[in-house]
């Protein structure tokens, strides 16, 4: 009887040892796997300026992130890398260890004409493409003032508050549905924006918001309809008693005659 009870004592002993080295050789396997299958080719698609090289640098800039199944464990614990110029994107796996990877990209709020080429640019100051056609009018930014402007990095200028500046004021212009023709800025960082044959003068940055809700109030009313000159908002929101003044070069634009 004592020998029947070692014996199975010595069985469940013996299965509970295979059962525990078959689950550790799972382990060592599945670990294996995980970091040694590499992504074996990957697709960009949703791109509409041209970065799909850029995203795919980015997105596998680590031997770690060139690992398909961190990767597809990054996609389920939904702890996925944020891209330069991209709102969101979707990745799709497959057996055969390819990607494709479904970008929308920032959309183009504004654009930087520099050295002979225009760069164009999202809300957050990144430069997304050079020398394309966009769809939508966006403010184009005269860009004297900058030292260097280059494709797929941020914006940067000569003062450090240039690119924040311009940053402001084409998002606001962009939120407001305000399609401006072009932002320049003088040596002051005094900012006037053209509205076809109406100049806006906005002044510095100071009550920004401000002044671009009283441009966007005076858009609605029509009140520049037909007229050509500066506008000035440069006082508006600072307390003064007029908020804006109408220089007195604007004048209506005469209608042709037939």
């Amino acid at each position: 009887m004592l020998d029947e009870k070692l014996a199975r004592h010595k069985k469940r002993k013996k299965r509970i040892l295979t059962g525990i080295l078959a689950i550790v050789g799972v382990l060592a396997i599945a670990v294996t796997v995980f970091f040694t299958a590499y992504v074996a080719d990957c697709q960009i698609t949703g791109s509409q300026y041209g970065q799909e090289e850029e995203i795919e640098n980015e997105l596998f800039s680590t031997p770690m992130d060139q690992r398909f199944f961190y990767q597809f464990f990054r996609k389920l614990t939904h702890s996925q890398k944020q891209l330069n110029g991209v709102a969101s994107y979707r990745m799709e796996f497959s057996p055969d260890l390819s990607v494709k990877v479904i970008v929308t990209e920032n959309p183009i709020i504004g654009a930087v004409s520099w050295e002979h080429n225009r760069y164009y640019f999202d809300r957050y100051g990144y430069v997304m493409a050079k020398n394309i056609d966009v769809s939508s009018t966006v403010p184009v930014v005269d860009g004297s003032n900058f030292t260097n402007v280059s494709l797929y990095e941020q914006l940067g200028g000569v003062k450090s508050s240039l690119a924040e500046d311009i940053l402001q004021l084409t998002q606001l212009l962009d939120d407001n549905e305000i399609a401006a023709d072009s932002i320049s800025y003088d040596e002051k960082m005094q900012a006037v924006i053209a509205l076809g044959d109406v100049k806006v003068s906005l002044g510095s940055r100071d009550n920004m918001t401000d002044k671009i809700a009283e441009l966007c109030a005076i858009l609605d009313s029509g009140e520049l309809s037909g007229l050509k000159g500066t506008l000035h908002l440069e006082n508006c929101g600072d307390g003064s008693t007029s908020s804006y003044i109408f220089d007195l070069s604007l004048i209506h634009i005469s209608e042709p005659t037939r």
